[in-house]
């Protein structure tokens, strides 16, 4: 089966974010409790490439920002003062 590599991802900002919580619930429910090293690695990941894609939407900062926080806050992570 051949793919178009080339055709745009379609997803609006609140799929992207939907999409993010669904992968960050996998990863938290999966990890060692307490998390290792590799489980915050994987959940700090996902919320940096979330974080890299949300920013290139029409979203407002304030909002990607907020959400950042939101997100740091259910991967069992301390958000930063300040998201930029």
């Amino acid at each position: 089966m051949e793919y178009n590599m080339n055709r745009p991802l379609n997803l609006t900002y609140d799929e992207l974010l939907a999409e993010t919580r669904a992968a960050l619930y996998v990863l938290i429910t999966t990890s060692s409790t307490p998390p290792d090293a590799f489980d915050r690695g994987c959940r700090s990941g996902t919320i940096s490439f979330w974080y890299k894609l949300a920013m290139k939407t029409s979203a407002p900062d304030e909002q990607c920002r907020e959400d950042y926080r939101q997100l740091c806050l259910l991967a069992g992570q301390e958000p930063p003062v300040d998201v930029r």
